[in-house]
Parts: structure tokens; C-alpha cells; sequence
């Protein structure tokens, strides 16, 4: 029988293993969505003849990595019998073990003993993989018109490069130059993840490294269970509304019950709207990462394996938003239902785990540009990140930090010096939204609005998707939900509009500014209940103004000193508490702010 302290070195190995992979990856990619935002994400997986287990991961925006299991499962299952050392696969089928079509899989089999016992991977979504619209097309009604799609298909194999594959796939995109390198890129980190896994292999024996592997993944297991005997059984529910599926329809219920019974979950997500006609579908890959990824945020201290899931059991309706049939489109579901659905199981778990929610989750604005750069004479595409930052919520003891909550922050916001060098842009501002930090006992990260505009291109054209306006990021035990997202073409001009849907395919004058407002995360706890300094110190700091002060918390501050006034503030916050305690809702002054520049009146099916 193994040591435990053995099976934590062979664990930490296979951590760094997968960090090496994905730094391979990144540092030697071309698309600045890889080498600067990070859009991608690596794990190690093994195969004990009966199913495929994650055992270590890096770099892991948890829709990539979680979702690759189902990768290495179809890679398996697609090549059963027909795999050989020096096999490279590639996945990227939704309903063949991928989540969208824009996330291309390379699995690699690492042949230990004859057999294929470990599988380095890398995920990463890239910019274009064909169809009728580069980027992405909004419009798709089914999974064909989406793009390139293809089953798990060898682009080596027994070492030898299949020379009329890689053309098959590079014609089929926009960027060939850019996928083939950023292809290699992600071939190269999994075969560095090999070598250092037959290193561990030769210095340790293949048996003591498969009982290492077992040991872990038994480990999180009994710490997962361990973790929901603590949690006081019964069932609770949530409910999160999606703005539109991009075709028509709206309010879109993405619902879910977690039952903690014992040392079990069960995450049952009956009640959820029907699949829909646009592209806001999920898949069970899709769902169960950000099913995954709220259990990962409440449960921080416990190493994520495949033992980790043991304990949670997801029931998915087939023919539900969270389990679509095939056909059906899925193109935004990375992010649209799935971050609803990691948000609503974080707002179920407030019932058992009020210490321990917090947003988990980012929302969508997704904005992508394409034309000429009359620079260089050469086409482009630009998956822009730059617009979308903030999304990190409060949780029990600390405000929203950074840009995208703690399960996503291994991604990067681009440089925008970069960007305007790399692409036909200018940016014009960025900055930080006063009172747009969703208030609570501990507040949310301030939203971020952006503004930028086409720089010596030709037949510059934008498609623009927008989530989480109508219905925002929830707050948490008391605190306030996000202000909401939305998009503004031609600001203070004469063409001036608001997009709180989508536009597609729209032509950009080569004057034309768009301003993107990104909300941030939810608030968590009674905002009554801050700590007046901590909002005093807001207020100096911009991020709160002296009416959202008063307005959103309750607290008096002289406009002159900016110091509190304790008794004005003591009758304020009795009034505002008595107020706040019937049934009638009240909006934070950020939220009302927004929906009064956007007149939230109800989306049309386009707004182009």
C-alpha cells in the first residue's frame, strides 16, 4: 500500500506536469487569445481499463478542463482498439465529447506497458473554425451552421503527420496560418507532458505511480464526502433567467435543486426551459464543468480530480437548455447558459453554505471585429477580451478583486498596447464605473466600460452578444445582484443606439466609437451591515459617490471633511433598514443608473 506522502509528491508531479504543458503552450502559440489572454487550459488524464479520470490540471479555466474529460473519453471510445503510441487526436464536436465547436482538444495517449494509461491534453478556444461568419454566427439555427465541425480525428499517428488531414482542417479556416501554429503549439506542450510522465514512470515504476493515481483520486473523494456530511441535509432550489436565446425568445429559466443527503449531492436541474432555436443551448460536458466549477469555488481547500466529482450527481432532462438534443445550436453555451448555470447552483448552495457562496461565474459581452488592416493588406480577426474584465463578486470577508472571479482569473486581460499594434483599433478609454460595484456587506468588483474604435481598416465589421442585462449576476445572502451589461454604438453621436442583445454582421463606419459596459459580480451580505470606513474609503477612491454612499449603504459623509457622521448615519441606515423590509424590491444606485442609459425596454430579436 502507497504513502500518503509518496502520493502527494506523485500529485504535485502531475500538477507541475500539467503547468509545464500549458506554459509549453502558451509561450510558444501565435494568437494573442493564447500567448496573452490565456484561453486555454491543460490537465493530465489516466485510463484504468474501465474509465478516464482528471488527475491534475493548470491554467484551468474550469469549462476547459472539466469539459476535456469528456474529450479523452470520446478520443478512446471513437479509437477503441486503434490507438498507438504517437497518436495526436483532435476533438472538438459538441456532441462528440467537445463543448463548442470553437474549443479545439489535442489528446495525446502515453503507451506505458503496451497500453494507454495517461493522456497529457490541451484545450484552447480558437478565433475562427470556420462557417458562414468568421468568429462565430449568431444566427445558426442547428450545429451545421455553426462551422467547421468533425469527429475525434488523428493528426499524427503511430508519430507519422497526416499530411491530408491538417490541409482538410486549415482550409476550412480563416486564419490557417495562425491555427496551424497555435495546433503545433498545443501538440507540443502534451508532448512535453509525456516525457515528464515517463520520467515519473521510470524513477517511480508504473505501479506505485497507478497506486498514487488511485490514492488521489480516493483522497478527494473521502475529503469531498467529508465536506457535505458537514452540510445540514434537505433540498434547495434556485432559479437564473437568461436575457435570450439570440433567436426571439426570452427569460429563459435555467433551474436547479441540489439534494445533500449524507455524504451526497444531487444536482437536479428539472424545470429548466426547453432547448431553444438559438445558439444558448448546453451539452453535458458544458453543464457539468460549470457544475463543477461552483462545488470547485465552494470547496477550495480540496485538491479537483475526477474523485472530487464522485459525490455530485447531475440529472440533466435530455431536450432542456442543459441538455440539448442534437442538432441543436450551442455556439455562445461556454459562456451563455453556462454561466447561469454555475451561478444558480451557487445560489441554491446558499441554503447550505451562506460562509462559503460567491460569484463563481463570469457573464457574456462578447464582442469579435473582422476586415482588412490597410497597414499590412492582410485580413483579420479579433476575439476582443479587452471589453469583458470584470465579473468577480463579494464573498464572506472580502470585496470583488480583480477582473473575473477566482475560477476564471488564470485568464488574462490582453494589453491594450499590444492589441492596437496587433489589430486595426484604437482604444479610447478604459476606466472603472462609479457605483457600479454590486453593494454589499462586502461589495462587488466595479464594472468596466470601454471605448474603442476602428484605426485605418477596410470593411471593418463587428458581431456583438450581450447576456446578463435584464437579469445580472445574482448577489448572495442579502447582497445586491450586478449592474448588467450592455453595449453602446456611436455614443453621443447621431447613430447612437444600445445594444442589450446581439448585432451581427454589422458594418463599421471608420469613424464609429462602441462603448462596452461590462457589470461586474454580485454583493454578498446586508450592504447596511459594511463597515462605514470601508465605504468611506470607496467614496476617496472613486468607486463610490457621496449619493450611491447614502443611497446604496446607508452612510452620511461630510462632502467637505469625507469623514462619517455616525449619528446621521445610525438614522439613516434605521430608515433605509425599515424601508428594505417589505416585499417591495429596490435597486442599488448602479443598477438604476443602468437602466435608465439603457431604457431596458425589451429586446427585439435583432437589434442591428
Amino acid at each position: 500500500m502507497i504513502d500518503s506522502v509518496t502520493a502527494e509528491i506523485v500529485r504535485n508531479y502531475l500538477e507541475t506536469v500539467a503547468a509545464e504543458v500549458i506554459q509549453t503552450m502558451t509561450r510558444t502559440s501565435v494568437s494573442p487569445i493564447f500567448n496573452e489572454a490565456h484561453d486555454c487550459s491543460a490537465g493530465v488524464f489516466s485510463y484504468d481499463d474501465r474509465e478516464v479520470s482528471l488527475i491534475a490540471r493548470a491554467d484551468a479555466a474550469p469549462v476547459h478542463i472539466y469539459a476535456a474529460l469528456s474529450s479523452v473519453e470520446a478520443s478512446l471510445e471513437f479509437f477503441r482498439g486503434n490507438l498507438a503510441q504517437g497518436d495526436v487526436i483532435l476533438v472538438c464536436d459538441p456532441y462528440d465529447g467537445g463543448s463548442h465547436l470553437p474549443d479545439y482538444t489535442v489528446v495525446m495517449p502515453v503507451f506505458i506497458d503496451g497500453k494507454p494509461q495517461f493522456f497529457p491534453s490541451v484545450r484552447g478556444h480558437m478565433p475562427d473554425n470556420g462557417g458562414p461568419v468568421p468568429g462565430g454566427n449568431l444566427k445558426a439555427r442547428d450545429i451545421w451552421q455553426e462551422g467547421f465541425r468533425f469527429s475525434p480525428i488523428k493528426l499524427y499517428e503511430r508519430g507519422e503527420l497526416r499530411e491530408d488531414v491538417w490541409e482538410w482542417i486549415v482550409r476550412n479556416n480563416r486564419l490557417p496560418e495562425n491555427l496551424r501554429a497555435d495546433l503545433e503549439a498545443m501538440i507540443g506542450g502534451c508532448r512535453v507532458g509525456e516525457q515528464r510522465i515517463r520520467e515519473l514512470c521510470d524513477r517511480y515504476g508504473i505501479e506505485v505511480v497507478l497506486e498514487a493515481v488511485r490514492w488521489i483520486l480516493d483522497s478527494s473523494e473521502r475529503r469531498m464526502r467529508e465536506r457535505i456530511s458537514a452540510w445540514p441535509d434537505g433540498e434547495y432550489a434556485a432559479t437564473s433567467l437568461l436575457d435570450t436565446d439570440f433567436a426571439g425568445r426570452r427569460d429563459l429559466p435555467i433551474k436547479v435543486t441540489l439534494r445533500v443527503e449524507g455524504d451526497e449531492v444531487t444536482a437536479d436541474f428539472a424545470g429548466s426551459a426547453e432547448q431553444t432555436d438559438g445558439i444558448a443551448n448546453s451539452v453535458p460536458a458544458n453543464t457539468l464543468a460549470f457544475l463543477y466549477t461552483a462545488f470547485s469555488a465552494l470547496c477550495p481547500e480540496i485538491p479537483i480530480n475526477s474523485g472530487f466529482f464522485r459525490p455530485v450527481r447531475p440529472v440533466l432532462p435530455p431536450g432542456t437548455i442543459v441538455n440539448a438534443n442534437e442538432p441543436a445550436a450551442v455556439r455562445a453555451n461556454t459562456v451563455t447558459p453556462g454561466a447561469d448555470i454555475g451561478d444558480v447552483v451557487m445560489k441554491a448552495a446558499e441554503g447550505f453554505a451562506p460562509e462559503r457562496v460567491g460569484t463563481c461565474s463570469i457573464d457574456l459581452l462578447g464582442p469579435w471585429l473582422w476586415g482588412k488592416d490597410e497597414r499590412s493588406g492582410r485580413s483579420f480577426l479579433h476575439y476582443e477580451l479587452l471589453c469583458t474584465p470584470t465579473a468577480s463578486g463579494g464573498v464572506e470577508g472580502a470585496d470583488g478583486w480583480g477582473a473575473w472571479p477566482a475560477t476564471f482569473s488564470s485568464a488574462d486581460v490582453p494589453s491594450v498596447e499590444m492589441s492596437e499594434v496587433q489589430y486595426p483599433v484604437l482604444y479610447k478609454s478604459g476606466q472603472l464605473v462609479t457605483d457600479s460595484a454590486a453593494p454589499g456587506r462586502w461589495r462587488g468588483s466595479a464594472g468596466w466600460e470601454t471605448v474603442r474604435q476602428p484605426h485605418r481598416a477596410a470593411d471593418q465589421h463587428h458581431s456583438i452578444r450581450v447576456q446578463g442585462l435584464y437579469s445580472p449576476l445574482h448577489g448572495f445572502c442579502g447582497g445586491c445582484d450586478a449592474t448588467g451589461n450592455y453595449v453602446v454604438i456611436d455614443p453621443g453621436g447621431e447613430r447612437e443606439r444600445v445594444v442589450s442583445t446581439w448585432t451581427d454582421s454589422a458594418l463599421s463606419p471608420p469613424d464609429e466609437l462602441i462603448l462596452f459596459n461590462s457589470g461586474g459580480g454580485g454583493g454578498w451580505g446586508n450592504p447596511l451591515e459594511r463597515d462605514p470606513e470601508l465605504v468611506r474609503r470607496d467614496v476617496l477612491d472613486d468607486l463610490v459617490s457621496l449619493d450611491g454612499a447614502r443611497w446604496d449603504y446607508g452612510v452620511v459623509l461630510d462632502p467637505e471633511l469625507m469623514t462619517v457622521d455616525p449619528e446621521a448615519t445610525a438614522a439613516e441606515r434605521r430608515r433605509l433598514g425599515e424601508q428594505r423590509a417589505g416585499d417591495r424590491p429596490w435597486l442599488s444606485l448602479g443598477r438604476k443608473n443602468v437602466l435608465e442609459r439603457t431604457g431596458i425596454e425589451p429586446p427585439s430579436e435583432t437589434e442591428d
